[in-house]
């Protein structure tokens, strides 16, 4: 067990560590609904987390654009008032301790000020919360995915106000968690909170988990939408900048883009590691390339209710749609590389990180956001970052899915003091979102060569369109979601194992509804 103090000169060094998930234990992810996973879940590595600082000056963004941006005097981020506490709370003294999955650490704990520009925030945050509340901030790390949640209540530890874990492997459903609800001073419908968890990731209006901007984890963890500027000019292909200005990046016109790009470069008459191609695919799995455009056309796998239940709300003849205009693309070979096969081929460990396209072969990628940081950082070409498209440019909002894997907050049933975990919870997040983000924004813009005011924009926009997903997160339906794309057949995949699905997913919110 080993505790972190912040700010203080006797703290262990955190060291930066990668993330690496066993298969395993990821088929195990929905444990706690009790169903084995019918396949892995593939699993990034952490990016990176160093950088210069950039400033930033002029005039925040607060409100969508319809055409392109002035950039000269722009900021991507929207200042929010403070959470409103009273007055008289007094935590003067008192420690405030998170039980925390080791690899975040990087993101709760600073030594001081470095020149790195995440490490100056969490500083600087970290500081001020102390200052704030007059506490000590203490994070203990674990290599436990649930942040030892089940540990701490079992054992009756009344030390921890916050636990960090992986959402997937947080046994909410045995009363280890508070509703979130009811923690005071938490309050979801603030905007520096993730949109839509009161309306998407409650069941029966109670919040056992919740994401918060107090690490990047989220954000960096989503599937967006890379090109590479060089073959779209080549092409001489509309920017999805514009397109996304304009309201016309849309499914359709993706597809037809990548459709247009295809090239022999070797000239040896095949189509192999060494060409062109308009995209690189991930097949096969629920976090493909297929799924991430399902999620991004605005498709749900469950829907809350009137009286706060959950159901499944996937639209069949929707998804069928989908499926039926990316096969004809995404499994065409001349302009789709599946990056399974070439990681099976040439062995690059992770598919997605594999080096096709920062070497300049695939005009598209939709991959982790974390990989700008990493396989990106050197890549010779210039390159752009934009939202997953919608369906038409009838969706009222771009989408983006919160991994499955995601590391969430929960406040254990064992805390000593709901006030301040709630007080300091809200205080934290609001702050983080102030700085953190702010910061995870510039170094991720910096890892580039040149400035991209347009990718500023977009990440701001991206961050506010990720939505939770409950029965996503607690049932195996992205599974049999993703093998209908591979199986050519909603009805026949999907409509086969509702019923079994309702039932597990029913199970679920029963025993979350009658926790006391």
């Amino acid at each position: 067990m080993i505790f972190h103090k912040t700010n203080r000169k006797d703290v262990t060094p955190v060291k930066k560590r990668t993330l690496l998930i066993a298969g395993l234990l990821l088929a195990a992810a929905v444990v706690s609904c009790g169903e084995t996973a019918p396949e892995k879940e593939p699993v990034p590595t952490e990016p990176l987390s160093s950088g210069e600082e950039v400033s930033s000056e002029g005039e925040s963004v607060t409100e969508p654009v319809t055409e392109e941006p002035d950039w000269k005097n722009a900021v991507v981020y929207t200042v929010y008032p403070e959470p409103e506490l009273p007055s008289d709370l007094d935590l003067t003294g008192q420690t405030f301790r998170i039980s925390a999955r080791m690899t975040e650490l990087d993101t709760f704990v600073s030594e001081g000020l470095n020149g790195e520009v995440i490490n100056d925030a969490v500083f600087a945050r970290n500081q001020q919360v102390e200052e704030r509340f007059g506490i000590t901030l203490e994070f203990r790390e674990t290599e436990k995915y649930n942040g030892d949640l089940d540990t701490i209540v079992t054992a009756g530890l009344t030390e921890f106000d916050l636990v960090y874990g992986v959402g997937s492997y947080m046994p909410i459903s045995s009363g280890n968690a508070l509703d979130l609800t009811d923690v005071p001073y938490i309050d979801f419908n603030e905007p520096y909170w993730y949109p839509h968890i009161l309306d998407r990731f409650s069941c029966y209006d109670r919040v056992f988990l919740a994401p918060s901007d107090i690490t990047p984890t989220v954000l960096r963890g989503t599937i967006v939408t890379f090109f590479n500027k060089r073959i779209l000019s080549d092409y001489d292909l509309e920017s999805p900048y514009q397109m996304v200005y304009n309201n016309t990046w849309t499914l359709d016109n993706f597809l037809n883009m990548v459709r247009q790009v295809s090239k022999d470069l070797n000239g040896d008459g095949l189509m192999d590691l060494n060409d062109l191609y308009g995209i690189g695919v991930m097949e096969g799995d629920s976090a493909g390339t297929f799924m991430a455009l399902v999620f991004g056309c605005g498709e749900r796998i469950t829907a809350r209710n009137e009286d706060g239940s959950l159901s499944f709300a996937m639209n069949g003849e929707k998804i069928q749609s989908i499926i039926d205009r990316t096969s004809e693309v995404l499994k065409d070979r001349s302009v789709a590389l599946d990056l399974y096969a070439a990681n099976e081929k040439m062995q690059w460990g992770v598919q997605e990180n594999s080096p096709l396209f920062a070497e300049g072969h695939e005009l598209f990628r939709l991959t982790f956001l974390y990989n700008m940081q990493g396989d990106l950082r050197e890549m010779e070409d210039d390159f752009g970052v934009a939202p997953l498209p919608k369906y038409d440019e009838t969706q009222e909002n771009y989408s983006h899915r919160a991994w499955v894997l995601s590391t969430l907050f929960a406040v254990p049933s064992t805390a000593p003091d709901l006030k301040k975990a709630g007080a300091v919870f809200s205080y934290m997040s609001w702050l983080s979102n102030q700085k953190v983000i702010p910061a995870y924004y510039e170094i991720t813009l910096k890892q580039k060569r040149t400035r991209d005011e347009d990718a500023a924009y977009m990440l701001d926009l991206i961050r506010n369109t990720i939505y939770f997903d409950f029965g996503d997160m607690f049932t195996n339906m992205r599974f049999y979601l993703a093998n209908s794309y591979e199986g050519g057949s909603y009805a026949r995949i999907v409509d086969s194992t509702l019923k079994k699905q309702t039932k597990t997913l029913n199970k679920l919110q029963d025993k979350l509804r009658d926790l006391e």
